[in-house]
């Protein structure tokens, strides 16, 4: 009769069942510090990006690394020990329940630090005690099976790390079926074996080594469990990762960052319960939870690109519904492998199917994160100071009666250039609510006191230019109102730009929303690359109209491999003057396209076109009769300037309908032109821009973040994003201290 080594004798059935219960909530704590750091890192990522970006602090980190070091083992571990043990209560169930209540436990722990004043790196910091609770619970608290003699807690006062020698370690009673070669040899290999080695020897000697050919053929049946939960994961994650910060519901009582931090709370919540749920039934169709999690994909995704759910309440539902598919999935799949594998090779099954939730994770990564939902790219260098600037670093706050920054946009993803101004700047975002009403009107509620005080108010364009404007006006008048000593509106594109000239019996919407911004108490207005420059013009209070080219000639020397074989485009003879701007710049030469493919905003720009040229003969004598203009008649399209074999760089400063894009990329690849990028400042891509874009000869789009278009990326991975907030972070500052903003114009040309 086989007997383990080293056994104590036999124990009770009160015995048994205590320590069953010590290896149910070992396993339990096991799985809490396991998947505990990473709900805080998800907790905490906006806090940790923050801390990285305005600081330069990588701080936190190795708090992180300790966790993610210590838990990504366990897994292993928790395998071996499955295959091992004979009660899959204590592993599986304590294991997944306590993973499950890891995303209860960091997401309410990291909150409330925070809430409570702790700073988030001294919240972090206090959480390290979790990798010390993963180590008392594996040393002190699980009860080892006999196999496992080196890591025994020895309860006869001897110390876990006295040599047993090979009489005592030899069984009591023989087999009378050994020999005493046998047994000899046996003893021997007994003496030098230890732990999982030992196991193998002992409990399964006649069992061979799994071949490779063994393994694949493992793997094969295994299949039907790993795709479906790598399915399962990949919808999952790609919601968590990719789409709940963008939805977002202003008309909520909620902020944006309590309904993101709802988002996770649920959803830890719904994993949770479907995790310790095994005790109470099992599901063994993972392919249906797979489905059924891709539909919760399907539907937020739609959720984010036509905005159609009512409130936030709906969101709750499905991302707790999400959580408890994504928690069943899991722990089903290896319940079932683990109950439908033959001994020897539940190890090696339970270890290859761990692959599929990975690989899941990985690629919905990788989808929802093509170049970063709302990432940016950031110049290297920073913007350099003037020699007027004073050494010592100036307190924002405190200059000049306070300064306060304000978002003025409802929409999450337009607040996010002023979330990175504010960051530049070390200051808070003001409090301001900003919603609509039932019935579409804009209410704005200013929740600090602005009395005396700088107020620079960031308004980004949305989709819905009209209500962004009146968001904007009505701030603008509220801080008026409330006393502030100045009102700088910060918009980094100006909406209605395109109508700055008449035409026929329009009007020069330009020059009224000017009236209309001077009217409402703006002060001052910053603004980036105006369409025309005669825009300024139009205001009667100073306009700092900045430029956006020193950072996309900056990404294109340092982005585009070989730069020195390429050739400034400009699409019309309209923009050849950028074109000729950036040429100079970079060294380069130019091309520029005429003919058809010009733009037809080149036709009827000038001059006023009303009355209509209608001949009156009734009116007008004969004599006096004003000769009609010549039509214009447009040429075959022409390329002035050699393209062929080089990379055609088109420039301008607002890419919104693509056709004229397009088929310039058309016509310069026909002339040779092997690689075409597009630069522009104010990308507002409408309508099906993203879609033709991504199907056009065109290789990238580079704009810079002046206008949100997250959306657009998601559709469009050609698309690029250079950060222009530094620049504007800087005029803010120079403004704020009275400083001159001539530093920000050197080299300015009056072409630029």
């Amino acid at each position: 009769m086989d007997r383990a080594l080293n056994s104590d004798p036999v124990n009770t059935a009160d015995t048994e069942g205590r320590q069953r219960w010590r290896n149910w909530i070992g396993f339990w704590l096991l799985g809490l510090c396991n998947n505990f750091a990473y709900v805080v890192m998800l907790s905490a990522a906006h806090d940790i990006l923050q801390k990285q970006e305005s600081q330069n602090s990588t701080t936190p980190i190795p708090c992180f690394g300790v966790f993610r070091y210590g838990s990504n083992q366990l897994p292993d571990g928790v395998v071996l020990y499955n295959n091992i043990y004979e009660h899959i209560w204590d592993v599986l169930s304590g294991w997944g329940s306590g993973t499950g209540a890891a995303g209860v436990a960091g997401a309410l722990l990291y909150s409330a630090f925070t809430q409570a004043g702790l700073t988030p790196q001294v919240t972090l910091w206090i959480m390290l005690v979790v990798p010390v609770i993963l180590a008392v619970s594996y040393f002190f608290l699980l009860v080892f099976p006999s196999s496992f003699p080196q890591w025994r807690r020895h309860e006869d006062g001897h110390s876990p790390s006295t040599v047993v020698n090979s009489q005592e370690r030899r069984p009591l009673i023989e087999e009378e079926t050994d020999t005493d070669e046998n047994s000899e040899t046996a003893q021997e290999e007994r003496d030098n074996c230890t732990g999982h080695a030992f196991f193998l020897l002992t409990d399964a000697r006649n069992i061979r080594p799994l071949t490779f050919t063994d393994q694949i053929y493992i793997i094969k049946g295994l299949l039907k469990f790993i795709i479906p939960l790598g399915v399962v994961y990949f919808a999952e994650y790609f919601i968590n990762q990719g789409l709940l910060e963008l939805l977002y519901f202003p008309a909520s009582h909620l902020s944006h960052a309590e309904q993101y931090r709802w988002y996770q709370t649920l959803y830890q919540i719904g994993v949770f319960a479907s995790r310790t749920s095994l005790v109470c039934f099992k599901i063994r169709k993972i392919f249906l939870m797979s489905l059924l999690q891709c539909l919760n994909a399907v539907v937020l995704g739609f959720a984010v690109y036509y905005q159609f759910l009512p409130n936030p309440w709906v969101v709750f539902i499905i991302v707790l519904y999400e959580g408890l598919l994504g928690g069943a999935a899991y722990v089903n799949t290896f319940f079932f492998i683990r109950e439908e594998t033959a001994k020897h090779e539940r190890e090696f099954a339970m270890a290859a199917a761990s692959v599929g939730d990975s690989l899941g994770i990985a690629l919905s990564a990788a989808a929802a994160f093509p170049e970063g939902l709302s990432s940016a790219w950031v110049p290297r260098e920073p913007l350099p100071e003037s020699l007027e600037v004073d050494a010592k670093p100036q307190d924002m706050s405190a200059a000049k009666g306070g300064l306060v920054i304000f978002t003025a946009n409802s929409n999450p993803s337009s607040r996010e250039l002023g979330r990175r101004i504010a960051e530049r700047l070390g200051v808070e975002l003001g409090k301001v609510q900003v919603y609509q009403e039932a019935n579409r009107e804009t209410r704005v509620q200013i929740e600090e006191s602005v009395r005396g005080k700088d107020v620079f108010i960031i308004q980004t364009v949305s989709k819905d230019v009209n209500t962004t404007i009146m968001e904007l006006l009505i701030m603008v008048y509220a801080c008026r109102t409330s006393c502030a000593r100045n009102i700088i509106g910060v918009i980094p594109y100006f909406p209605y730009s395109k109508q700055c000239k008449m035409r026929k019996r329009g009007s020069i919407v330009s020059k009224l929303l000017a009236s209309m911004m001077c009217k409402a108490g703006l002060t001052h207005l910053i603004t980036m690359d105006l369409h025309q420059k005669e825009i300024q013009g139009f205001f009667n209070i100073p306009v700092d109209n900045l430029r956006a080219s020193p950072f996309l000639l900056q990404y294109i020397q340092e982005e585009i491999p070989d730069y020195r074989n390429a050739v400034i485009v400009a699409k019309s003879p309209a923009s050849a003057k950028r074109a000729q701007s950036f040429a100079e710049r970079l060294r380069l030469g130019i091309a520029v396209i005429h003919g058809e493919a010009q733009d037809a905003e080149s036709d009827l720009v000038d001059g006023r076109h009303s009355p209509p040229t209608v001949k009156n003969i009734g009116a007008i004598h004969p004599s006096l009769e004003i000769p009609l203009l010549i039509p214009k008649e447009k040429p075959p399209i022409t390329v002035v300037g050699d393209v062929g074999g080089r990379i055609a760089i088109i420039v301008d400063d607002i890419i919104d309908d693509v056709d004229s894009f397009l088929a310039a990329a058309d016509t310069l690849k026909e002339r040779g032109a092997y690689k075409i990028f597009v630069m522009a400042t104010h990308g507002i891509l409408s309508s099906d821009a993203p879609r033709l874009i991504e199907e056009s000869a065109i290789d990238e789009v580079v704009v810079t973040n002046t206008i949100p278009h997250e959306i657009q990326k998601l559709q469009c991975p050609k698309i690029k994003t250079v950060d222009i907030s530094m620049i504007l972070s800087e005029a803010i500052r120079r403004i704020h201290n009275g400083e001159s903003m001539s530093y920000l114009f050197r080299n300015i040309g009056m072409d630029d």
